[in-house]
């Protein structure tokens, strides 16, 4: 990890993870709201952790970030008409 902040609010995540240290969300406890996962687009791996952008069940996208331990989200994409 790096001295970079912390970009996104914590937040729980249930995932199981691939032999190949991807993980793959199914649920997001998101400001006290679980939110199913129904597709996850780009992942990729940096000093800060794992990212990865998982989309929700009412459209939107957000980016998901772990070290491994903890979770931090932030939304990266509304729905038309929801901005």
């Amino acid at each position: 990890m790096t001295d970079d902040p912390v970009e996104g609010d914590p937040v729980e995540v249930e995932a199981t993870w691939s032999a190949e240290g991807w993980p793959s969300p199914a649920r997001i406890l998101w400001h006290g709201e679980l939110l199913p996962v129904i597709d996850v687009g780009r992942r990729w791996k940096d000093a800060n952790g794992i990212h990865l952008l998982a989309r929700l069940l009412d459209g939107r996208v957000l980016e998901l970030r772990t070290n491994g331990a903890l979770w931090w989200g932030q939304v990266v994409s509304e729905p038309p008409g929801r901005a």
